[in-house]
C-alpha cells in the first residue's frame, strides 16, 4: 500500500476522509469534475466502481497539542495506487486546500519510522 504522509493541518482525518468520499459521489454525477480530471490527464475509468470506497484511506499517526507532532498520512489502495496518487496530488489535495486554505493539510514529509 502507497503511503503519502504530510504535517497535520487545520482539518482532521475524519474530514478529510469526508471529501474524498463526496468527491467519489461527485465522480458519479458531475461532468464539470470529468472535464477537471480529464484536464490532469486522469481517466475517470481508470479507477472502477466497486474500486473506489476505500481507495483512498486517510488517518493520524501522533498525538499531542503540537500539531506538527501529528501526522496525517493518505493511503491509497494497491490495486490502482498510480492512478490514485496522481488523482490526490493533481485534484483531490488542491481541491481541499482550495476549500479550506493552503494549511488544511499541510506540506508532504518523509515517513515516520
Amino acid at each position: 500500500m502507497t503511503e503519502l504522509w504530510y504535517g497535520r493541518g487545520t482539518r482532521t482525518a475524519e474530514e478529510v476522509q469526508r471529501e474524498i468520499d463526496q468527491f467519489w459521489v461527485e465522480w458519479e454525477t458531475s461532468e464539470e469534475l470529468r472535464k477537471e480530471l480529464a484536464g490532469a490527464g486522469i481517466d475517470p475509468g481508470a479507477v472502477p466502481a466497486p474500486e473506489r470506497p476505500g481507495a483512498i484511506r486517510v488517518s493520524v499517526r501522533g498525538a499531542g497539542i503540537d500539531p506538527a507532532a501529528v501526522s496525517l498520512i493518505v493511503a491509497f489502495a494497491p490495486a490502482v495506487s498510480e492512478v490514485l496518487v496522481s488523482l490526490w496530488n493533481q485534484v483531490l489535495l488542491p481541491r481541499i486546500r482550495d476549500r479550506y486554505g493552503r494549511d488544511a493539510i499541510r506540506d508532504e514529509k518523509p515517513p515516520e519510522p
